[in-house]
Parts: C-alpha cells; sequence; structure tokens
C-alpha cells in the first residue's frame, strides 16, 4: 500500500501550475464549477507525480476519501490524516 502524504492547502488560484492540471481535470469528473477561492488539499502519492486534489468547499467525508484512496491502493500519512480531519466531514 502506497502513502498519501499532504502537499498543500491552498485557494486554487495559489495552486503551481504543474499541479493545477491535476484539480481541473478532478473538478471536470465532479462537475464542479472551479473557483479561485475555493480551497483544496492537494496529496500526492509516495514518491510519484499522482496529485489527488480533495476540494474543502463541499468536503467529501474522511471515510468517502479512504475508500477513494484504497482504490488506488494507497492511505493517508499521519500528518496529511491529522490536518484533513479538521477539514472533512466525520
Amino acid at each position: 500500500m502506497h502513502t498519501a502524504n499532504l502537499v498543500m492547502t491552498v485557494e486554487v488560484r495559489d495552486v503551481p501550475p504543474d499541479i493545477l492540471p491535476f484539480v481541473q481535470f478532478k473538478a471536470e469528473v465532479e462537475g464542479r464549477k472551479l473557483e479561485p477561492t475555493e480551497k483544496v488539499c492537494v496529496l500526492v502519492i509516495g514518491s510519484t507525480t499522482c496529485y489527488i486534489p480533495v476540494f474543502l468547499n463541499e468536503p467529501m467525508s474522511m471515510a468517502d476519501l479512504e475508500i477513494m484512496l484504497e482504490r488506488q491502493d494507497a492511505q493517508l500519512s499521519a500528518a496529511a490524516r491529522y490536518v484533513l480531519s479538521r477539514h472533512l466531514k466525520k
């Protein structure tokens, strides 16, 4: 199982250009209209460049996030779990 580490928690307008396409793709998949002020956490799987955005304006539950990560053979690091637990639904 791979570890999902927290890269950043920022507003969409502050996402670096090399990570922005991941955020835009995830928004399209979810049918979400991105606003520049929307907060997003960005996770990275292990030492890869596989970025997983987690939108915080209408957050998913921690359980749903864990299920999504399990499908990708990943789990949250302790630090990422701590930060996300403050933003996500129980």
